[in-house]
């Protein structure tokens, strides 16, 4: 199993596609072409309503960091808002879709966590949690080329493998899992204090 820490230092800031935001790119793998990847992590900050950037062929799916609440209107479905309580909403990225934000406060943008992956090659899952008390199970993907990842958004998050490894990942960090390996799939997730919010991503050629 291949373990990376990755900080604030190792990402990548970059304008959205529409020139209508700026995104920071956790962790990416990149490709000739227009969208230039088979998959992207990222975080994004949204402040006034607006449309997002178009990727025809893209699986996405979208959650609240923090900040307020965000309400998409998605071309051929009903409007939904999300919270940092609500599952991510996943869609896909060729449909016209729209967002409008209630900020907790005036001037402080919505933080958001987005997930895509190119449809004919990779697929993914998102998850979120808040860790208080007990310890949350994670079971990581064993198959060829799979990876996860996990970020800590608020608090700090304390991960014990099987192996006995263990190592704290802290707010605004992340943590990158390569090569897991059959019967070495599953890590003990804890918070370090009263409690920490979580995303964790998986990855998996189809």
């Amino acid at each position: 199993m291949k373990l990376q820490a990755l900080g604030p230092a190792d990402f990548l800031k970059m304008p959205w596609k529409n020139g209508q935001g700026v995104t920071t790119e956790l962790a990416v793998a990149r490709r000739s072409g227009e969208d230039g990847f088979d998959w992207r992590i990222s975080t994004a900050t949204v402040a006034v309503p607006g449309p997002f950037s178009v990727f025809a062929g893209i699986d996405r799916s979208l959650a609240i960091v923090r900040g307020g609440t965000l309400t998409l209107n998605v071309e051929g479905r009903p409007d939904v808002t999300l919270t940092t309580r609500t599952a991510p909403y996943t869609f896909g990225g060729e449909l016209a879709v729209s967002s409008t934000p209630a900020l907790e406060t005036d001037g402080v943008p919505i933080d958001d966590f987005n997930v895509m992956t190119r449809r004919d090659g990779w697929q993914h899952s998102l998850t979120q949690h808040r860790l208080e008390g007990d310890a949350l199970t994670w079971t990581l993907p064993v198959t060829a080329d799979a990876l996860a990842l996990l970020y800590c958004a608020y608090g700090q998050v304390r991960v014990t493998f099987h192996d006995g490894r263990t190592l704290t990942v802290a707010a605004g960090n992340a943590l990158r899992i390569d090569e897991v390996g059959a019967g070495a799939n599953v890590c003990e997730l804890h918070a370090d204090a009263t409690s920490a919010d979580v995303f964790l991503t998986t990855l998996a050629r189809r």
